[in-house]
């Protein structure tokens, strides 16, 4: 497509005015069997396009006289400096006007959402091309963050092409993985993401994203191609998810990175401290002070994010870290 042809495509004028209107401008002016036959239309077609060049200020005809529909009519073409100069404004103001619509039709997308009990919260979608409509929409449409939890089938080297935008868009995009299906080859490729910080946790209890802490889409089944999903809309429930998502974080290990995150020390400490050991005895058995023992505790407990000893002994027995 030449130069000149691509810039004035987005103009809005209809089908085969462009290449009409450039071959008037070359020809300074032209009949219209001359234009019809530059540009392999016929006389009625070529025509039509001259009168809505000629409406919209980009021709003019050369001999006023001439009735509608004469080949043999002359036509000359407008400075396109001051014609099109007007169009692009007439454009710019229309593309204003429809921005301008745009809270009024999101208003009635959300009327016609709600029921009698005011805006339902969520809307359950029943087949897959819906669940996969509505995700790409959520990636499509997040400014700041997404928080995603992710199961098998993984598929290494395969990321998508609307998580991609997403990432170069500059959203923070956090991942929770599944540990099942998760191959050395796809953990890599997932730590190698620019921008993508993913965690491996053992409980993810669906496939799901959280776009903006406003909307999300959790999946209802545990099939490949999900089927069966529900679109969230800020609510109790959503904010409920957050804090799912956010505590999950909190206990999940980065791929890639020690299971535990605890150096030599502090295992040695938790496997002590399972087994039912006092501060003093296991500061004995490791030759250590006890006061080190408490801190190490301490750092434990928070890691564990346990609210007792015996609790934090449970919880490392569970994740096995002893």
């Amino acid at each position: 497509m030449p130069r000149e042809l691509s810039a004035l495509s987005g103009l809005g004028m209809p089908d085969g005015t462009e290449a009409l209107y450039l071959a008037l401008l070359n020809r300074g002016t032209a009949t219209t069997s001359d234009l019809a036959r530059d540009t392999g239309r016929t006389i009625e077609s070529t025509t039509t396009l001259l009168d809505w060049l000629r409406a919209n200020g980009l021709a003019l005809r050369a001999n006023v006289l001439a009735t509608a529909g004469d080949s043999g009519a002359g036509w000359s073409a407008a400075d396109p400096d001051r014609a099109l100069r007007a169009l692009v404004l007439k454009h710019e103001t229309e593309l204003l006007q429809v921005r301008g619509s745009l809270p009024h039709l999101h208003e009635a997308y959300r009327r016609s959402r709600r029921t009698d009990h005011g805006e339902r919260p969520f809307d359950q979608l029943d087949a897959w091309e819906d669940v996969g409509h509505r995700y790409h929409q959520l990636l499509r449409d997040a400014r700041d963050e997404i928080l995603m939890w992710d199961t098998a089938p993984y598929v290494a080297g395969e990321t998508g092409s609307m998580e991609k935008q997403t990432l170069q868009r500059g959203v923070t995009f956090r991942q929770l993985c599944d540990p099942d299906g998760l191959t050395p080859e796809v953990s890599a490729q997932r730590a190698s993401i620019g921008g993508l910080q993913a965690r491996i946790h053992p409980d993810l209890p669906f496939r799901g994203a959280i776009a903006d802490r406003t909307t999300a889409v959790i999946t209802l089944d545990h099939e490949p191609q999900n089927a069966k999903a529900l679109h969230l809309r800020s609510s109790p429930l959503l904010d409920g998810l957050v804090m799912l998502f956010e505590t999950s974080w909190s206990r999940a290990v980065p791929i890639g990175g020690d299971p535990t995150g605890l150096n030599e020390e502090e295992r040695e400490v938790m496997t002590l401290l399972a087994a039912g050991m006092k501060d003093e005895a296991i500061a004995r058995q490791l030759g250590i002070t006890t006061r080190t023992v408490r801190r190490r505790v301490q750092h434990l407990l928070a890691a564990l994010q346990a609210k007792s000893r015996f609790h934090a002994g449970v919880e490392a027995t569970r994740r096995g870290w002893v």
